[in-house]
């Protein structure tokens, strides 16, 4: 979201595929002493068989991504870079992915505890059985959208379909919100031509529309010298989470306060990454980022407004709502993408910082 690959994996252009990248961070001196709240955190992971902050051997964990190092996973590089995964006691080897990767069935599988998926995914993986459960939302607000060259006269989404100024818009065939935007304001004023998998034909054609991350696409014209306007998918009501951090319903029953020190410290990286991602971005280069440090500033602070939201600031960052997830399954179901609606319980388990640590799993 095997299932086609997520949109996310065809639309990114300004990263090359990057290999695998190690993020464990350095252990603390071991002069110094744990604090009170590390020891007892200490103690409920012993009586669990697992390592607890503070302790010699940190536990080994992978999170798997969907594509390859940049902004949209700027949290979890600044987990490991500012050290707060090693806190918790856990060393995270983050796994760069690409087009394709497979990452909830590694989760489902056994192969990873942790990766990447959309809310799609998520959904129509559980309809197929598999065991994956969502745990952290980055994005809250959908950033999938619409580019336009700025002088096009376009103002709105809708405008792009329905007032005649552009002529043709490039998608990749058969996404879920390709087949919302037909239903909402129909394709027979325009020409669906195919996603190119590059800015080529967009650059030199200004009656052409192209589908994009909104701090992607636009950022790599911008540099090209060609500005742009963006529309989100999410204004014609289409806004499902993306870049869900998943486990599997078994890993979280096994392992309760190894999850929740990972969220825990994942979240506490993305909090780091809003407030500051310079850091964070240099780090991203060593890690094989192909983003200019430039581009990578650019694209941060234009996701911020994807990444928190009024839920997030009411609860925390992450956090996902039983109504958000049952209306995706409803827009998915009517758009002929899934048969039947999930368990919506079932898809996921918001885990809030002051209950990490204990045995109280929220929902």
């Amino acid at each position: 979201m095997q299932n086609p690959p997520t949109p996310r994996h065809l639309l990114a252009l300004l990263c090359c595929a990057a290999v695998a990248a190690g993020a464990s961070a350095c252990k603390r001196s071991s002069s110094e002493a744990p604090t009170e709240a590390e020891r007892g955190e200490s103690a409920s992971a012993q009586a669990q068989g697992e390592p607890g902050p503070g302790q010699t051997a940190p536990i080994a964990l992978t999170l798997q991504l969907n594509w390859v190092p940049e902004p949209e996973f700027g949290g979890f590089y600044a987990a490991a870079h500012r050290e707060l995964y090693d806190r918790e006691g856990l060393a995270v080897d983050i796994v760069a992915g690409g087009a394709g990767v497979p990452t909830w069935n590694m989760v489902a599988t056994g192969k990873v505890p942790f990766a990447i998926a959309s809310a799609g995914e998520i959904i129509r993986a559980r309809l197929n059985g598999a065991d994956v459960v969502a745990l952290f939302a980055v994005y809250q607000t959908n950033p999938q959208a619409l580019m336009v060259h700025e002088g096009s006269g376009v103002g709105t989404l809708e405008e792009i379909f329905t007032s005649g100024k552009i002529e043709r818009v490039a998608m990749e065939a058969g996404l879920p919100y390709g087949r919302h935007l037909q239903q909402r304001y129909g394709f027979d004023k325009v020409e669906i031509v195919q996603h190119g998998g590059n800015l080529s034909l967009f650059l030199q054609d200004a009656k052409l529309a192209q589908q994009c991350f909104i701090f992607s696409e636009p950022v790599s014209a911008k540099e090209q010298g060609v500005p742009v306007q963006a529309f989100s998918i999410a204004e014609s009501g289409f806004d499902p989470y993306l870049a869900v951090v998943i486990t599997s319903g078994a890993y979280l029953d096994q392992h309760p306060a190894v999850v929740e020190r990972f969220v825990r410290a994942t979240r506490a990286g993305w909090a780091a990454y809003l407030d500051d991602p310079a850091p964070t971005n240099e780090y991203m280069k060593t890690q094989g980022a192909s983003m200019t440090t430039s581009a990578m500033a650019l694209a941060a602070d234009l996701q911020k407004p994807y990444i928190v939201s009024d839920e997030t600031t009411e609860h925390y960052l992450g956090y996902m709502s039983e109504g958000r997830w049952r209306t995706l399954a409803e827009q998915l179901r009517a758009l002929g993408e899934i048969d039947e609606t999930p368990d919506i319980g079932a898809l996921f388990r918001n885990l809030p910082s002051e209950a990490a640590g204990g045995n109280d799993l929220g929902r």
